[in-house]
């Protein structure tokens, strides 16, 4: 009955057959995830077990003077050659902050799924999708900068978990995006 069991747990794959799960090093973690320990024990938390973790991060349009009004930077977490996380900021300008948030649900998740918290201008979350709004430049147009960061594979973590886990995340990135955009107000977020 023994050897039947193991063989049953070694044919799916299943402990202590299966494959090992990776390390999520804080030195990989993109930069523009922010604080690279505080990033990386929120992926811990959020990620589904994969062998291997990597990262994909780069600010491609970075704010170069108080004239330029662009500005996008990104972060991809792959596992086992599948995408896990997507993140994003970008310099955008609504009139209303609730019209962002039917933009950036839209793309990813159901509006009822979304709960707000506190952050930026607005920012909502589920267990799939963070987002903040946040102010970045006063002069002309008030612009704002759009950081999402969406959970593309769930891992075993409750709903809860993910969502408090996403929403670290988005705070992270947020700040790391306010601080590379050369923002000139407060970006209304906390760790």
């Amino acid at each position: 009955m023994l050897c039947l069991v193991g063989g049953v747990l070694y044919a799916f794959g299943l402990p202590p057959f299966g494959k090992e799960k990776g390390e999520i090093k804080a030195s990989d973690v993109c930069r523009t995830l922010g604080s690279s320990s505080d990033s990386a024990a929120a992926l811990k938390r959020v990620l589904p077990d994969k062998s291997s973790y990597t990262f994909d991060g780069a600010v491609t349009d970075g704010r170069t003077d108080d004239m330029d009004d662009s500005f996008f930077a990104s972060c991809f977490v792959n596992g086992d050659g599948k995408q896990l996380v997507a993140a994003t900021a970008e310099m955008t300008q609504y009139d209303k902050a609730d019209e962002w948030v039917k933009d950036v649900v839209a793309n990813s998740v159901s509006h009822a799924s979304v709960k707000p918290f506190g952050a930026g201008d607005k920012a909502v979350a589920s267990d799939r999708l963070a987002a903040i709004y946040l102010p970045c430049v006063s002069r002309g147009f008030e612009r704002h900068l759009s950081v999402v960061v969406e959970l593309k594979q769930l891992g075993t973590a409750d709903g809860d978990q993910l969502r408090e886990g996403l929403i670290s995340l988005a705070r992270n990135a947020a700040l790391s995006a306010h601080q590379r955009a050369k923002c000139d107000v407060p970006a209304k977020v906390t760790r």
